[in-house]
């Protein structure tokens, strides 16, 4: 930036001419007068830039730390998402697992419920059997 300004500085000097005068007699103080008021706006331009210069870098830094902290920001949400990720994978993981359990659980049960229901036909058969060999036993045991 102080390039800038030095370059603009010797740019106004170099451009700047003397304003035609009427009198050639008050020509030398008009023109000491002209660069002196040239220059001071030169310097007054120059500090005035040097001002936004100083107060823009400020603003930079600052925006630079921001951007830095909103990183880091974004760092930490991005571990939780991913701690968030990795939480709900093993939840799954743990969800397939039961269903597998209960699946294999529900299939004993069918499995027992098969076996009960074949023992209580069997035991209904038997019953009717013995019902049958009591009866031949009582009709063999009564006088003819």
């Amino acid at each position: 930036m102080p390039v800038l300004m030095l370059s603009l500085l010797c740019t106004l000097a170099t451009v700047a001419r003397p304003a035609p005068v009427a009198s050639m007699s008050s020509s030398e103080p008009a023109q000491h007068e002209e660069l002196t008021l040239l220059f001071h706006g030169a310097l007054q331009l120059s500090q005035a830039l040097n001002g936004v210069y100083k107060t823009t870098e400020a603003q930079l830094t600052e925006a630079g730390d921001s951007l830095g902290l909103y990183g880091q920001a974004l760092g930490l949400l991005g571990q939780e998402v991913s701690q968030g990720q990795d939480a709900a994978q093993e939840l799954r993981a743990s969800l397939l697992e039961m269903q597998a359990h209960a699946d294999k659980q529900s299939h004993i049960v069918w499995a027992l419920r098969g076996h009960v229901q074949r023992q209580r036909q069997e035991m209904v058969a038997q019953q009717q059997r013995l019902r049958q060999i009591q009866e031949r036993l009582h009709m063999a045991a009564l006088p003819a």
